[in-house]
């Protein structure tokens, strides 16, 4: 008995498959332009052709809806479209940078990897999306934080691909605030009303660990009491007066108007803390407002969003905030040319189809592009959410004015290699902690984070990245 021809699944319409062999294709190919007279095959958008891979690595999104999103519609109209089965793994951002440094280090990954803060540490290792940003930049335009987080000046280096960033606000029980008199619009405010709220038992919940959170918020009150921990120039500031400041000021409000647990607070504390009842005031992403939204419904209308608190001495003259998260999409070098170009492929196509992602991450992110969703600020003001749960569709207006107040980490330079190991490795909540904790005087804490922070960008300048 003669063998039974293989065969393929090929798509005849819409929602109809069929299976084919080869010997019906060279019957269609022999049709030529009476292609139309093939009865069943006329509509076959792409058969026999190998199926294309890709990868793509994620982070789980604080937004579930996102990623049923992304993975369940999204990604299955690109690949049917482009006869690519793309495979999505997600895992928790806390992984995100082992898992890289893992596939570097295996010469082997994902065709497409996705960094929750800017990776110029990875440089030598991706390749240049150059292609990509500036196409797009012309087309739709760019916001200053995403080139400074995909963007090498010194050389002339797109490493990554920014689609979008989050921005890090703060979070205050407005019930709370009003009994005590005051609104989170300074640092001062934040102590002034942390005292009495944490006398009633609710007190402020900031982190001073290593953390995502902690990492941001010390960054935002450095920046806010005039000092930095590199110039535009990628020299190290950090030893000033103004970071002594700020240290005293992490001290005082630690003691005064925090809890002592905060210092073990890892990156889902302050959202478990806020949702509980627990704290008045802590930093994050719309992430907790929006679970209150949907669990906390009686909690929800006192929890309310403020943009960062401006501080005695702005660096720049004005209020500054770290983002949140910076989405950057990096392609490793080390992969084959075909996987590398189908990568670039899916990007250029997903900025394309961005403003769709907005909707689905339900304004937790926001476009790196700006023209991809060019009524922003209207979405912002007008949340259809906050509208029908609230009777607030203004809820998230301080978002309005987010890319004003936003900033990347390394303000005022660039996110370079050095900024992105001294993230990593939270130099500066553990600065902060060691004075917190009467470990070392304010001034000590700044000279040994100095001592900390110069070997690091020696290391990467030597190796011609900054």
């Amino acid at each position: 008995m003669k063998d039974e021809e293989p065969s393929k699944w090929v798509r005849v319409s819409d929602n109809r498959w069929r299976r084919v062999t080869r010997r019906d294709l060279l019957k269609i190919a022999a049709a030529g332009a009476a292609a139309a007279s093939v009865g069943p095959f006329a509509n076959i958008q792409f058969a026999f052709a190998q199926q294309r891979r890709l990868t793509i690595l994620h982070w789980s999104h604080f937004v579930p809806g996102y990623d049923r999103w992304f993975d369940g519609e999204y990604v299955k109209e690109w690949g049917r479209a482009n006869n690519t089965e793309v495979v999505v793994d997600h895992i928790p951002f806390g992984q995100i940078p082992a898992r890289a440094a893992a596939e570097v280090a295996a010469r082997s990954g994902h065709d497409l990897y996705q960094h929750i803060s800017p990776p110029p540490q990875y440089e030598p290792e991706v390749e240049d999306l150059t292609d990509l940003n500036e196409p797009l930049i012309k087309k739709y335009g760019q916001i200053e934080l995403a080139k400074k987080s995909s963007y090498n000046p010194k050389t002339k280096k797109w490493f990554g691909l920014s689609n979008s960033w989050v921005p890090d606000p703060g979070h205050y029980r407005k019930d709370l605030w009003d009994e005590a008199g005051y609104v989170p619009d300074s640092w001062d405010n934040v102590l002034l009303a942390g005292r009495k709220l944490k006398a009633k038992g609710v007190p402020v919940g900031i982190g001073i660990a290593n953390d995502i959170d902690a990492n941001m918020v010390m960054r935002d009150i450095m920046w806010s009491f005039g000092s930095a921990i590199q110039n535009a120039s990628s020299e190290v500031t950090i030893n000033n007066k103004n970071t002594v400041e700020a240290i005293k000021y992490v001290r005082a409000l630690f003691k005064e108007a925090m809890d002592p647990e905060v210092l073990a607070w890892d990156a889902s504390s302050n959202n478990r803390a806020m949702l509980a009842g627990k704290v008045s005031y802590v930093f994050n992403a719309i992430s907790i407002a929006r679970t209150a939204e949907k669990d906390f419904p009686q909690l929800s209308p006192q929890i309310q969003i403020w943009k960062p608190p401006r501080g005695p001495n702005n660096l720049g003259g004005k209020r500054l905030g770290a983002q949140h998260v910076m989405l950057v999409y990096t392609i490793w070098k080390f992969l084959p040319d075909d996987r590398k170009r189908l990568a670039k492929q899916f990007l250029v196509d997903f900025i394309n189809s961005w403003s769709r992602a907005f909707k689905a991450a339900e304004l937790y992110e926001f476009p790196s592009f700006t023209g991809t969703v060019p009524d922003v600020r209207a979405q912002v003001m007008t949340d259809a959410v906050a509208a029908r749960l609230e009777n607030n569709p203004g809820k998230y207006r301080e978002l309005a004015t987010a890319t004003q107040w936003s900033t990347n980490v390394g303000h005022p330079g660039y996110a370079n290699a050095a900024e992105g190991e001294i993230f990593d490795t939270g130099i500066l909540p553990q600065m902060m902690a060691l004075a917190a904790t009467d470990k070392m005087s304010a001034e000590d804490a700044a000279k040994w984070a100095d001592a900390q922070i110069k070997p690091v960008f020696a290391k990467w300048k030597g190796r011609g990245l900054m």
